[in-house]
């Protein structure tokens, strides 16, 4: 009974909340999963996915690494889920399993001009199997005379297959006949009885049993149909016409135009002999009468056929009519949701102005509906006591106006008051009844709604429902990222103030570092959440000195080696610090603004671009102000001294080419130290 309480009170929060699911996996696992051609996720194990969040009402967040690296992320909690793994006790023992997902069997391949008909019949051939698969093991069992040939990959055991240099192979069944339908020879091999059959789960981390219990129920719903119709088009393939039918086809096509051509000859010889034979005929007077009622009852039916086909033909000029006004109101649709894609990219920047989306977002409904002469919206304000209107009449005239007054968007009078406030604003009377509401609302919030104009309205209410939607989800979305950007900005800045008090050096480096980071990636045209990004690590890049002892950061002159070594912690405090503030996506570049092009850096020893490329411009900005910072030990260098220095060290500590390009910023800019 808890148990089924636990799976009812998830589903519930799930319905209304929304879920998402943490999910990893190892990377390249044909057909289970691997990275497609347009750089997303595909294969069995995502369809299943897919099929999960429709039934479930959550999401997947997939993330494809190496095995080892999937296995540790689900064991530390990191990670929600894993991919298609085998039961053993040592896994029972720190994971959840789902309910089995699918049995894979390990078989056998042979070209099928072999004679194998049992596992015995292998001994004098060459069986192609993967390094490390325990598949040989497996085999071994059923005939210990049998010779290996190993490879490192089943796509490179397929490929040797394909090239005739193995004529025998053993493999898991899905793999095996996913790389010979994507080789296209799978036609030319058949299988012996399976040498083994294992069941494959899905794992939890062992503290997350609701996860568990809901996928379980998730898969509990999924019908043997609905799995064999994921599993079939990588099991099967979809057209199997060996090679020999093509040249059956291609000799019978010749064939056939030899019979042809042959019978076109005979019928005009025999064209010929009956046309002499209706001259001997025609001299006949009663077949000549026969000839003409004949030909008197065809007319008839020709006069019969061609209004037939005057009819016809004026049925198809209607319709083509219809077709063309079908195509124009397609083509209308087809411009209007090309700009709605436009403008829905557009959602997420935080400078957009609230006003200029909504009309752009109503400009382009009103060019697809143009029988509309108006539509808007009413929205809360954000000042106390007051309504925000957004009206779109013609597609250059924005109408934007906050009025003095609060709406209750749900009372059975809205209209009137709308109606009442749009004529103030447009300054000229609404026709009565003329003016319909929708809602504008998320699941916990009204904001307002959308107004339009009736007349004679052919776009459907669902069209204006969607509208409405998309208008809400933009307000939420707004809402969070404005939420999203205080929160981190107020925590990068604590951990910079934090660590000026501690070090002294620190006070103004960390932000002319952020002002040159920023500089120099606006100066390379990166996108703007780049530039945002690199500005933030910059500010931060040196928060974990605060594990570093401060006589050490604060000492009067050159460190020795041993205490060199324990500031040489600080990236990796730094990186774990804004990691467990939830800033990962700033701690990998904070990480790594030490490591040098040539591999001697730190603390990962990275070499050339295995180094982030963001880390090497934080890199260049960093060392910048260092140069032409002033220390109780050294002077600071001039900026054409600083350039000098980039220079020699462009290869070895710095990447070659955008040193080049940090110098032409740093001399056309004219760029100061502050």
């Amino acid at each position: 009974m808890k148990k089924i309480s636990v799976v009812f009170l998830l589903t519930f929060v799930t319905f209304i909340f929304g879920l998402k699911v943490k999910f990893v996996s190892g990377e390249e696992y044909p057909p289970f999963i691997w990275i497609d051609e347009t750089g997303k996720p595909a294969g069995i194990t995502v369809q299943i996915l897919q099929l999960l969040e429709k039934k479930l009402g959550i999401s997947f967040d997939i993330e494809l690494l190496p095995f080892s690296q999937a296995l540790e992320k689900l064991q530390t909690g990191q990670a929600d889920m894993i991919n298609f793994i085998f039961k053993t006790p040592e896994r029972e023992k720190v994971f959840l399993f789902s309910e089995p997902v699918m049995n894979v069997e390990s078989r056998v391949y042979f070209r099928k001009s072999l004679n194998i008909k049992s596992f015995s019949d292998l001994t004098p051939y060459l069986v192609g199997v993967v390094e490390s698969d325990a598949n040989e093991k497996l085999l071994r069992q059923r005939n210990s005379s049998i010779t290996f040939k190993y490879y490192a990959n089943s796509e490179e055991l397929i490929l040797a297959a394909k090239s005739g240099n193995i004529d025998v192979f053993v493999m898991e069944d899905l793999p095996a006949q996913y790389y010979l339908i994507k080789e296209e020879i799978f036609h030319e091999f058949s299988t012996l009885n399976p040498i083994s059959i294992q069941q494959i789960y899905f794992a939890f981390p062992i503290d997350r049993h609701d996860i568990a219990q809901l996928i379980n129920k998730g898969l509990s719903e999924i019908s043997r149909q609905e799995m064999q119709k994921i599993i079939g088009p990588f099991a099967k393939p979809t057209h199997l016409i060996p090679v020999w039918f093509w040249y059956l086809l291609i000799i019978g096509t010749a064939v056939f135009v030899i019979i042809f051509m042959t019978v076109l000859l005979l019928n005009r010889y025999l064209a010929r002999i009956v046309a002499k034979r209706t001259e001997e005929l025609n001299r006949k007077n009663q077949e000549l009468v026969a000839a003409n009622e004949e030909l008197d009852a065809l007319n008839q039916e020709l006069r019969a056929s061609f209004q037939e086909m005057e009819a016809m033909n004026e049925e198809l000029t209607n319709t083509n009519k219809e077709l063309e006004e079908k195509t124009k109101q397609a083509l209308a649709f087809q411009d209007a949701f090309l700009k709605l894609l436009d403008i829905a990219s557009k959602m997420t920047y935080e400078s957009i102005q609230e006003k200029d989306f909504l009309f752009e977002l109503l400009k382009v409904f009103k060019e697809y509906a143009n029988e509309i002469d108006l539509i808007g919206v009413a929205l809360r304000s954000s000042e106390k006591g007051k309504t925000l209107f957004v009206i779109c009449r013609d597609k250059d005239e924005l109408i934007s106006q906050r009025v003095d007054e609060t709406m209750d968007f749900q009372d059975q009078h809205l209209a009137e008051t709308i109606k009442k406030s749009v004529s103030q604003i447009c300054k000229e009377p609404i026709q009565e009844n003329d003016c319909q509401l929708q809602l504008i609302q998320s699941p916990n919030t009204i904001h307002g709604v959308l107004f339009y104009n009736t007349g004679s309205l052919s776009v459907s209410k669902d069209n204006l429902q969607r509208l409405a939607n998309f208008i809400a989800t933009f307000l939420s979305l707004r809402s969070y990222i404005r939420e999203q950007g205080i929160f981190h900005r107020r925590l990068l800045v604590v951990m910079t103030k934090a660590l000026e008090y501690y070090d002294y050096y620190t006070k103004g480096h960390s932000e002319n570092v952020a002002n040159y980071a920023a500089k120099f990636a606006e100066w390379l045209k990166l996108d703007r959440e780049i530039i945002r990004r690199l500005y933030w690590a910059g500010l931060v890049h040196d928060v974990g000195k605060i594990f570093v002892n401060q006589q050490i950061l604060n000492k009067n002159g050159y460190l020795s080696t041993e205490e060199y070594e324990y500031v040489k912690i600080h990236p990796v405090k730094s990186y774990e610090l804004l990691t467990e503030a939830g800033l990962e996506n700033i701690a990998h570049i904070v990480r790594h603004h030490h490591e040098r092009f040539d591999g001697k850096g730190y603390p990962d020893g990275l070499v050339a671009e295995q180094i982030p490329f963001e880390s090497r411009i934080l890199c260049l900005a960093d060392s910048f102000d260092a140069m032409t910072t002033a220390r109780p030990y050294k002077r600071a260098m001039s900026i054409q001294e600083a350039v000098e220095e980039i220079k020699r060290c462009s290869g070895s500590q710095f990447d070659p080419k955008l040193s080049e390009e940090f110098i032409s910023m740093i001399l056309s800019q004219n760029i100061s130290h502050s």
